[in-house]
């Protein structure tokens, strides 16, 4: 029996009735965009801006527009939630959507996902809440991945996280220049992609974090960052992040055992891009590429479309995050999280 949380179509198959969209941003119009990709209606959406929350409703088919949070409550055909609105609000309003009546809701929300530890074990006990962590779906990390579980980097690989990118003033005039309002600054908002994306590939726990915060005048929240982590078994990685470039640009480079795998990119999905093979063994380096034919990835992006796509169909399916391999779960992204944590409080403990 399809549960009474989801509707069937003509051939049977549960599908979501629909979704709601909070916080009418950039972000906000990519996920309703994805939704609409995937045949699930956007039926309500909420910012606390409501000119921003119309536009947003105008360019995605006139769903209503809530003239406050708490009347989600009152969304009964609501199945799905992406909360795209400022860090702070993240874990509050995920609560207050996990649930519509006496079922579940399938809730994403956007990084970093929680600004604390206590944040994140509070959207661990949520059941159906999906971080939106979709360089995880691009074809080249997941053959990297593949490479690094067969011992083709050898036991200890070292990554290099180059996140060369640009924020004019403009960028920060929007709430994003403290940290009481933002939440956090460029290590948790962005670096946080490319980091989790490397703790998936490497699959092993970290083991130490080190680690320095650089900042701009005028500015609060930190515009730059290195970090150094030690993983279980000896593999390394260092991440260097500045919002100071002329242009975007990311480049990840994975080495050992002769063998170099990089993935290069702007910010817009760039695991979704070709990746970059080299090897001393010619040998080896063809049975990375026919490795990376044979994996089945996206190579296009946006990679959000897919991500949704495929957790929805879960949801529909009585799956919860973590069960399918490819629908990550708050336990799943906690580590990447955990880590820059571990800076933030660094930090926070010698001023």
């Amino acid at each position: 029996m399809v549960p009474s949380r989801i509707d069937a179509d003509r051939s049977g198959q549960s599908r979501a009735r629909g979704a709601l969209i909070v916080g009418a941003g950039a972000a906000g119009l990519l996920h309703a965009l994805s939704f609409r990709a995937h045949g699930v209606p956007v039926v309500a959406v909420f910012d606390p801006d409501r000119a921003r929350a119309e536009r947003l409703a105008d360019l995605v088919g006139g769903p209503r527009v809530l003239d406050t949070f708490g009347m989600v409550a009152q969304c009964k055909d609501v199945d799905c939630v992406s909360i795209c609105s400022p860090p702070p609000f993240h874990v509050e309003q995920a609560e207050m959507c996990a649930t519509n009546g006496e079922n579940h809701r399938l809730v994403f929300v956007e990084k970093p996902v929680a600004i604390t530890r206590n944040e994140m074990a509070r959207l661990d006990r949520l059941r159906h809440v999906v971080p939106v962590v979709q360089w995880r779906t691009g074809r080249s990390l997941l053959a990297v991945r593949r490479a690094v579980a067969e011992g083709l980097f050898g036991p200890a690989p070292s990554v290099a996280i180059d996140l060369a990118w640009h924020r004019d003033a403009h960028y920060f005039a929007r709430n994003r220049a403290r940290y009481d309002q933002w939440g956090c600054g460029a290590l948790l908002s962005i670096g946080i992609h490319a980091l989790d994306a490397v703790c998936f590939a490497l699959d092993r726990p970290i083991t130490e974090v080190h680690g320095m915060l650089g900042f701009t005048a005028g500015i609060e929240v930190e515009t730059g960052a290195t970090l150094a982590l030690a993983f279980r078994g000896g593999a390394l990685a260092s991440l260097r992040i500045t919002f100071e470039a002329a242009h975007d640009r990311t480049r990840i480079t994975f080495c050992g055992a002769g063998v170099t795998a990089t993935i290069n990119g702007t910010e817009a999905d760039p695991t979704a891009n070709e990746i970059e093979f080299a090897a001393n063994d010619p040998v080896k380096e063809r049975a990375l590429r026919a490795l990376a034919c044979d994996i089945d990835g996206v190579n296009s992006g946006p990679l959000l479309v897919p991500f949704i796509g495929a957790a929805v169909d879960a949801f529909c399916r009585g799956l919860t995050p973590g069960a399918p391999s490819n629908i990550p779960s708050i336990r799943d992204v906690a580590m990447a999280h955990a880590a820059i944590f571990r800076l933030y409080e660094s930090y926070a403990a010698r001023q």
